[in-house]
């Protein structure tokens, strides 16, 4: 998302991150990854579900899980610990401002990539 930042700040879109950890894992997230957006914190997992997002052993550890180990380490990612709900995945949703859905992406393993192109095409559709 960082290298494609400018083009959604552009569009006026407010970034949000939801976490499953307990608060102060937000902030450590918000003081290491977030830069300027804010980090919020659900660790009943509440808005995952409403958003349908996917969790469990198998979306987890999902065989696409080694093909975005293995492009994540090859841009120089290392992981260092699990913070939060290791079994939940994430995904995005970009909202319109009268709540409509605009795009919904559902991670169906660990380090699936946002599909920023699409991200982008919702916030200018606006």
């Amino acid at each position: 998302m960082r290298r494609r930042e400018a083009e959604i700040l552009a569009t006026g879109a407010r970034v949000l991150f939801v976490g499953t950890g307990l608060p102060a894992m937000a902030k450590s997230f918000a003081s290491e990854w977030a830069g300027p957006h804010q980090v919020l914190s659900d660790p009943t997992r509440a808005v995952f579900a409403a958003a349908g997002m996917r969790r469990g052993l198998f979306s987890t550890l999902h065989w696409r899980l080694l093909a975005n180990v293995w492009r994540a380490f090859r841009s120089g990612f290392r992981q260092t610990s699990v913070q939060g709900d290791p079994w939940q995945q994430g995904g995005v949703l970009v909202l319109a401002r009268d709540g409509q859905v605009r795009h919904r992406q559902v991670d169906r393993a660990g380090g699936d990539e946002l599909d920023l192109d699409a991200v982008l095409a919702a916030l200018r559709a606006g």
